[in-house]
């Protein structure tokens, strides 16, 4: 998100949640535990809801199991904001 149009391409993809939920899950599976936090946090907190429900087994591992580096770059804490938000 240190990008100059970080911010405007975020908002540009929020237009489509259906088209990036995909590329969502797959950066959810690589070990890129910064690019996860920004997608979890720029991305996913804003999507609708039923976009975000596609997360729920992916947030709650990030809750229950995560991984010394994923804790440190916060991913569980951020995850369980976002579950709180999921009905």
């Amino acid at each position: 998100m240190n990008w100059p149009i970080a911010e405007e391409v975020a908002e540009l993809l929020l237009e489509f949640p259906n088209e990036i939920v995909p590329y969502i899950e797959k950066v959810l599976e690589t070990d890129d535990n910064v690019w996860k936090y920004w997608c979890l946090e720029i991305l996913v907190k804003r999507l609708p809801e039923e976009s975000r429900k596609v997360f729920e087994t992916d947030l709650i591992r990030l809750v229950e199991r995560p991984t010394a580096e994923e804790k440190l770059e916060e991913l569980d804490e951020t995850a369980m904001f976002i579950l709180q938000t999921i009905k």
